[in-house]
């Protein structure tokens, strides 16, 4: 537990390695572990633990750009697939443990040319079901490239949403990872989607997808712009700034950070929150949390 005056902070942790020595010290409650960790770690843990697991819906498909190019993205999968969509729910078949989704997603500006997916045949399926014109909204898109009119997309960034939405009324699953706010309409999420809890990753470091800076260095243009008055502020106050919208979601919020040599300003600025995570505890990252155990 973690105080700041009289207000009380409960502590989480994405796991890399762990070790429940220096996570004892530090007072976390929560571990959310990779999926595939070992049985034998995962019964350790939820002896002093709250054990979650990480769980990837569309992870290991294919998808096709407005290019007609096609890639495999690792956890970002057409979220159109309805074999995809089985195949990974029946990985949670036998499963103890609350999964959090992570990649509930399109991919993000940071893909490049794969940010304008997917164009798959089930995409076009799953438009004709849910009302949209794929085509209409693919020639807008190029439109949009040639003549940087942001508008262009605004349908493009609802039928993501409604796919998104779509998977999530399907499976029940309640909890997810999501982008910040400001970032969230560009991959097709939306924080008064029906769930219970959101974790925004509110990472500000340029090492990756999702990350603020990162998505902000692959946009160009009106929707560059776009994004930067939404965020409305530049810097460490991003932080608060998006966790304060976040907290208008009905879902409850509990955000995740990224570990720092300043986490524990970082976590301050989150004080509202009755729980922070922090991505993520690996040894190499030891010295960080102990920094953290040395500012309580």
């Amino acid at each position: 537990m973690l105080y700041f005056g009289t207000t009380a902070m409960k502590l989480g942790v994405f796991i890399i390695d762990f070790e429940a020595e220096v996570l004892r010290k530090i007072g976390v409650e929560t571990l959310i572990f990779p999926f595939n960790t070992q049985k034998e770690i995962l019964k350790e843990a939820e002896r002093e633990f709250q054990v979650y697991l990480e769980f990837k819906p569309f992870e290991g498909g294919i998808i096709e750009n407005i290019f007609g190019e096609k890639i495999r993205l690792n956890a970002l999968g057409c979220p159109s697939s309805k074999e995809l969509r089985e195949k990974n729910l029946q990985k949670l078949k036998n499963i103890e443990y609350e999964v959090i989704m992570d990649f509930i997603r399109y991919p993000s500006p940071s893909n490049k040319e794969y940010f304008y997916t997917c164009f798959c045949k089930e995409c076009y399926e799953k438009a004709r079901e849910l009302g949209y014109n794929l085509n209409e909204i693919k020639m807008k898109i190029k439109r949009y490239l040639e003549k940087d009119d942001v508008n262009l997309l605004n349908e493009w960034f609802e039928f993501r949403k409604e796919v998104i939405k779509d998977y999530l009324e399907m499976s029940k699953l309640k909890y997810a990872f999501f982008f910040t706010p400001s970032l969230s309409v560009l991959v097709g999420q939306d924080y008064n989607f029906n769930l219970k809890k959101i974790h925004p990753m509110i990472y500000l470091e340029p090492i990756g997808p999702a990350c603020i800076e990162y998505e902000l260095k692959n946009m160009r243009g009106k929707l560059k712009e776009m994004i930067m008055r939404d965020l409305e502020v530049e810097g460490e106050d991003v932080i608060k700034k998006e966790f304060e919208k976040a907290l208008k979601s009905k879902a409850e919020i509990e955000p995740i950070v990224i570990i720092s040599e300043n986490i524990k300003e970082r976590l301050e600025m989150l004080k509202k929150a009755k729980k922070v995570h922090i991505f993520a505890y690996s040894k190499n990252k030891k010295n960080l949390f102990l920094k953290l155990l040395n500012a309580m």
